[in-house]
């Protein structure tokens, strides 16, 4: 009994290392996926909060068409995006991007990974779009 919950316990944390090793390499992949096929190549701003230099440097990697949004009171700012990663998992990744405005143009992806130490294998993505 307490073999198989050590088991376990070992498992999950090896799982969440895992995920620290991964998550750039989840995050690359979903950046790449909507910036140049959710958004066409477009440009984008992006909300970046203080310690998401992360965010950055994937955005750079894939070569998206973005600028940060230094302030939200500019108004001529659009689409806004924010990008976080929205749910961990032992060896689960998921990254979050939606867009910010009026009902009307909002989009919401998110993309879920499996981590294997720094190997993001795509196990499926949600889409939805206000209609």
């Amino acid at each position: 009994m307490w073999r198989k919950i050590l088991v376990l316990l070992v498992v999950v944390m090896v799982g969440y290392v895992s995920n620290v090793f991964s998550q750039g390499a989840c995050l690359e992949n979903a950046t790449l996926w909507y910036s140049h096929v959710m958004m066409s190549s477009q440009p984008f701003f992006v909300k970046l909060e203080r310690g998401q230099d992360h965010v950055r440097r994937a955005l750079d990697a894939v070569d998206a068409s973005y600028t940060v949004l230094r302030s939200d009171s500019d108004q001529q700012a659009y689409p806004r995006v924010v990008i976080t990663t929205s749910f961990w998992f032992p060896f689960i990744v998921s990254e979050h991007f939606h867009t910010e405005g009026d009902a009307a143009s909002r989009v919401v992806f998110t993309a879920h990974y499996l981590g294997l130490f720094g190997l993001a294998l795509s196990i499926g993505d949600s889409v939805e779009i206000a209609a």
